[in-house]
């Protein structure tokens, strides 16, 4: 019987709704805001998997699709005596895909 040569297994790319799930959820435990730009920051890092190319509409569609909920917020500097809006957003923790990501970290 001829020996078949192994082939290397690759797993297949990741969804990118969960590594955005993922990146959200991290940033949530740290901060009670999270923005556009505070995930821009972390897709820019050199080790991250989170694609910094079609963020926004990554974020767009998982926004659409209800994976993450966004509200507008508006932000009082003290300093300046200014305020500012700015999309915020959460992890939907009752959509399914987050569900079951969350329930394994």
């Amino acid at each position: 019987m001829p020996e078949r040569p192994l082939l290397a297994r690759r797993r297949p790319p990741p969804d990118p709704r969960e590594l955005l799930v993922r990146a959200l959820d991290r940033l949530s435990d740290r901060s009670p805001y999270v923005t556009l730009a505070d995930l821009e920051k972390v897709a820019a890092r050199p080790s991250s998997r989170l694609p910094a190319e079609g963020l926004t509409e990554l974020l767009a569609a998982a926004v659409a699709e209800s994976l993450v909920l966004q509200d507008r917020r508006t932000f009082y500097d003290r300093k300046a005596g200014t305020t500012s809006s700015a999309w915020v957003y959460r992890v939907n923790v009752r959509h399914p895909l987050a569900a079951a990501l969350l329930e394994d970290a």
